[in-house]
C-alpha cells in the first residue's frame, strides 16, 4: 500500500478533514496497522474489541480486499478506486465517502450506511447489500449486478444508467430514485416501493415486478418484455411509449395511468388488466 507521495499517515496529516462544523481525522495508530497488510490487520481484529476509526482517511486506491472493517467509521473516507473485493464492511459507516471506481465486488455490506456517498461506476457485482442505508447515494454507472439489495433504502438515489442485471432488490425502497436508462434485466423488485421515481428508458426484461408500487413513477419508453407483471402498481404512472409485449398483467391497477403510444400485450392478456 506504499505510494510515492508517501504514507496514509503523511497524506492524513496534511489534510483537514472538515464536515460540517465536526472535524474527521483518522486513527493514526489504527492507519499504521493497516499499512502492514491484511493479515497483520485482520489478526488485530481479532485480538482487540476496537471499531476502527478511519474517518476522512485518504485511502485512495489501496488495496483493502479481504480486510475486516466490520463496524469501522469510514465518514468522508477517500477510498476512490480502492480494491475492496470481499471486504467485510458490515455495519460500517460509509457516510459520505468517496468510492467512486471502487470495486466491492463480494462484499460483505449487509446494513452499511453509504448516506450521502459517491458511488459513480462503483461495482458491486454479487456484494451483499441487504438492509443498507444509501439514501441520497450518487450511484450513477455503477455495476450492481448479482448483487442482493434486500430490503435496502435507495431513497433519493441517483442510479442513472446502472448496470443491474439479476440484482435482488425484493422489498427495497426507490422512493425518489433515479434510475434512468438503467439495465433490470431479470432484476427482482417484487414488492419495491418505487413511488416517484424515475424510470425512463429503464430495461426491465424477463424482471420480476410484482407488487412493485409505481405509483407516480415515470415509466416512459420502459421495456417490460417477458417482465412479471402481477398486483403491480401503475396508478397515476407515465407509461408513455413503454413496451409491454410479451406480457401477461394480472390484477394491475393502471388507473389514471398515461399510455400515449405504448405497445400493448396481446387483447387476451388485456383483458386481465384489473
Amino acid at each position: 500500500m506504499e505510494e510515492k507521495n508517501g504514507s496514509a499517515i503523511e497524506r492524513l496529516t496534511s489534510r483537514n478533514y472538515l464536515g460540517q462544523g465536526k472535524r474527521y481525522v483518522a486513527n493514526k495508530e489504527q492507519l499504521i496497522v493497516i499499512e502492514k497488510g491484511v493479515d497483520i490487520w485482520n489478526e488485530w481484529r481479532q485480538r482487540y474489541n476496537v471499531l476502527p476509526d478511519l474517518s476522512g482517511a485518504n485511502l485512495s486506491k489501496s488495496n483493502l480486499s479481504h480486510f475486516d472493517l466490520n463496524g469501522a467509521n469510514l465518514t468522508r473516507t477517500d477510498l476512490s478506486f480502492a480494491n475492496l473485493y470481499r471486504t467485510n464492511l458490515q455495519w460500517a459507516d460509509l457516510t459520505r465517502a468517496n468510492l467512486i471506481g471502487g470495486v466491492l465486488a463480494g462484499a460483505n455490506l449487509q446494513q452499511t450506511s453509504f448516506v450521502g456517498a459517491n458511488l459513480i461506476r462503483a461495482r458491486f457485482m454479487a456484494a451483499n447489500l441487504q438492509e443498507a442505508t444509501l439514501i441520497g447515494a450518487k450511484m450513477a454507472q455503477a455495476d450492481c449486478s448479482e448483487a442482493s439489495l434486500i430490503s435496502a433504502d435507495l431513497s433519493q438515489v441517483d442510479c442513472t444508467e446502472m448496470t443491474g442485471v439479476g440484482v435482488n432488490l425484493k422489498m427495497a425502497k426507490l422512493v425518489n430514485a433515479n434510475l434512468q436508462h438503467a439495465n433490470l434485466r431479470r432484476a427482482d423488485l417484487r414488492g419495491v416501493d418505487a413511488r416517484r421515481s424515475n424510470f425512463n428508458g429503464v430495461t426491465f426484461i424477463e424482471a420480476y415486478l410484482e407488487q412493485t408500487n409505481f405509483t407516480d413513477a415515470t415509466l416512459r419508453e420502459v421495456v417490460f418484455r417477458r417482465a412479471r407483471l402481477r398486483k403491480t402498481i401503475f396508478l397515476g404512472t407515465d407509461l408513455s411509449r413503454a413496451n409491454l409485449e410479451h406480457t401477461k398483467p394480472t390484477l394491475c391497477n393502471f388507473e389514471s395511468a398515461e399510455m400515449n403510444e405504448a405497445i400493448m400485450p396481446s387483447q387476451r392478456a388485456v383483458e386481465a388488466i384489473a
